[in-house]
């Protein structure tokens, strides 16, 4: 296993959006492990414009969980019956039902703080891995 400080640098941009916040990372694979100066680029990138947004990434829970803890301790959701199996980091925000039951919280804007912000000390973000997303639209 390559760790982070063996990991190899890569070659990246960072494009701010056209809306009010919010950047791209363009060109960065999540699935591989981030060097200490590709994760101070993504950090500073992430204080700079609150909202990044990293297309088309391809990683497991234990990746997202991985990355997620470059940035700080990881808060446990509440929702226990929504966190995806042997991955209590992960809340599983989904409108899919199997069985007629939901497979994950199906309106997050439902839930007063879903992100945890009432916390006495809140996280510094979330990180949503999108599985299937409409083209455009949607309802957040």
């Amino acid at each position: 296993m390559v760790t982070a400080t063996l990991a190899r640098t890569q070659s990246f941009d960072i494009r701010p959006l056209a809306s009010a916040l919010g950047a791209e990372v363009l060109g960065l694979d999540l699935g591989q492990p981030l060097s200490p100066d590709d994760f101070r680029r993504i950090h500073q990138a992430h204080l700079d414009h609150h909202v990044l947004v990293f297309r088309d990434q391809r990683i497991s829970p234990e990746q997202q969980i991985a990355f997620s803890r470059r940035f700080g301790r990881l808060q446990i959701h509440v929702l226990a019956n929504f966190q995806l199996a042997d991955f209590p980091e992960v809340l599983i925000v989904s409108n899919i039902k199997e069985g007629g039951q939901p497979i994950g919280l199906g309106d997050a804007g439902a839930f007063w703080h879903s992100d945890l912000s009432y916390k006495e000390q809140p996280s510094l973000g979330s990180l949503l891995h999108a599985q299937e997303l409409p083209s455009e639209g949607g309802d957040t």
